[in-house]
């Protein structure tokens, strides 16, 4: 079920909300129950039979979680439970998304004309697995604790995040749905809730699929001018941005509207001054949990080798380029590599992530060896503000280049596609009738991701997420903040009313694939 379609809105939110203001009456337990139920219908709207994974999913990990707690009594080392429903999580994530396309990639490769047909791809496979295998490797260190059933069923399947994230992590929710408090619809938090709901549909609807029905037939053409291929990447890159941007700003409404408070999953990515800045900012949730689940102990892995063979390990050592490469370099390409692998199963994905990898390790290598200038008069103005914007744009190049591997259909297109935007190699411009009008909106995208505020900052006034630092409501100018008044009711509701004639025919959300 898609969340800008008329089921979602006028059939299965309704009834989501009503039946936890029903709940609310009886117990908590009986609010939890609810939601986590309502959830596994939202997941099996799509594909009934496909609800048999998720729920056998949870199933197996409630029960490793178990096992691991000693909830259930055993004498098996806590570490071989972890380590066998890790490779269970992963073993049925490979069969679904990798499997099958390696085995056709592989065929090509070796010449032959065997294909193999891809199996069905659960819907959000990649984050209701991460998001358990994260909760079953913190439940072994002691950071977690073993739950009730529902609440463990709550936290995996909550509508709101199930498809496409944001990935949820136990310390910021578990507390949320234990809390004694009255569970019942607040009005300030339906009306936050839906606003921000509203503002996420205007983005997928009116800008992601408008820039989509521009990058689609560019990107399945077989030849390209330099205009062209510049106007693919473009409308792609904002395609994408207004997309995740949107689902996001969707899926932290709707948990707001239940009083719920999820984690940020996007900044403002395209005003970031470098790829460093830039993934603090791009699908947070997911740069929090590579951070904290892959770079961190490949890296103290590295660290540990080091120490063992009587080698330095501190921020002084780290300058000298051996010990740069083990214990940032590495770590850093390692982690970015398995993240492209974690978006799809083409060459594309892996060489997307290895490009970004690269980005970090360059941007990182920057910080640390570049010569130190002599301190100084403080820059001049248009000096500071020269160099920003040059570090924007820098970034945002990168990043355009990075999101070519995303999109295209093999990575050998992509580097026709590269090739034919910087000039090595051109054709005739594609005639299309629909291009060249929806190119003069490229620049009014752009001027939206680098020059107006966010939703979070237009929400400021009401703690739109858990983290602070996101909406500070600095440099946002005061006719942008939303306020529960009758102008801005008539300001969204106008763009409720424009969105109900444009989603006759709604369109999946990118991340959905993943």
């Amino acid at each position: 079920m898609l969340f800008n379609s008329y089921q979602f809105i006028f059939v299965f939110l309704p009834v989501a909300l009503i039946g936890y203001e029903i709940a609310g009456w009886f117990h908590r337990k009986a609010v939890i129950a609810w939601l986590g139920f309502v959830s596994l219908a939202f997941y099996a709207y799509w594909r009934p039979a496909l609800l048999l994974v998720l729920v056998s999913s949870i199933g197996l990990n409630y029960l490793a979680g178990a096992l691991i707690s000693r909830r259930i009594p055993n004498r098996v080392n806590a570490r071989v439970w972890l380590t066998l429903a890790i490779v269970l999580d992963l073993a049925v994530l490979c069969w679904f998304k990798y499997l099958f396309p390696s085995l056709n990639f592989l065929s090509s490769a070796l010449g032959s004309s065997r294909h193999w047909t891809d199996v069905v791809l659960p819907l959000g496979i990649s984050f209701f697995t991460f998001t358990q295998i994260s909760f079953l490797v913190d439940l072994y260190q002691g950071i977690a604790k073993q739950q009730d059933l529902n609440s463990y069923v709550l936290f995996v399947t909550f509508f709101p995040h199930l498809i496409a994230g944001p990935i949820l992590h136990h310390k910021e929710m578990m507390p949320q749905f234990q809390q004694d408090r009255r569970y019942r619809l607040n009005p300030q938090d339906l009306a936050v809730g839906l606003s921000w709901f509203i503002m996420g549909l205007c983005k997928k609807v009116l800008l992601a699929d408008t820039f989509g029905r521009g990058a689609n037939p560019i990107f399945d053409a077989d030849r390209l001018s330099a205009g062209d291929a510049w106007m693919g990447a473009l409308f792609y890159t904002l395609q994408l941005y207004f997309d995740f941007s949107g689902y996001s700003d969707m899926a932290l409404g709707l948990a707001r509207m239940f009083s719920i408070n999820f984690p940020l999953n996007f900044n403002s990515p395209y005003k970031a001054a470098s790829i460093i800045d830039f993934w603090q900012r791009w699908h947070m949730t997911l740069s929090n949990y590579i951070m904290a689940y892959l770079y961190t102990p490949v890296q103290q892995w590295a660290r540990k080798r080091r120490q063992n063979a009587g080698k330095g390990v501190s921020r002084k050592d780290v300058t000298a380029p051996g010990a740069f490469a083990g214990m940032i370099a590495f770590p850093m390409m390692f982690s970015m590599f398995v993240a492209g692998v974690w978006h799809g199963a083409g060459f594309q994905f892996v060489v997307f992530g290895s490009l970004h990898g690269f980005y970090l390790t360059i941007n990182h290598a920057w910080r640390l060896f570049r010569h130190k200038r002599t301190p100084g008069p403080p820059s001049h103005f248009f000096v500071r503000t020269g160099r920003h914007v040059c570090s924007v744009l820098l970034t945002f190049v990168c990043v355009l280049v990075g999101f070519v591997f995303f999109r295209a259909r093999s990575a050998a297109f992509a580097v026709k596609m590269l090739a034919a935007m910087f000039g090595i190699s051109s054709s005739p411009a594609l005639h299309s009738s629909d291009l060249l009008p929806r190119a003069a909106a490229i620049p009014i995208g752009l001027a939206i991701c680098w020059f107006l505020p966010n939703t979070q900052q237009i929400l400021s006034r009401f703690k739109p997420s858990l983290q602070e630092s996101a909406w500070r409501t600095e440099a946002v100018p005061r006719g942008f903040l939303w306020s529960p008044n009758m102008g801005w009711a008539v300001t969204i509701g106008a763009l409720f009313f424009i969105m109900l004639f444009k989603i006759q025919e709604p369109s999946t959300f990118l991340y959905f694939q993943f």
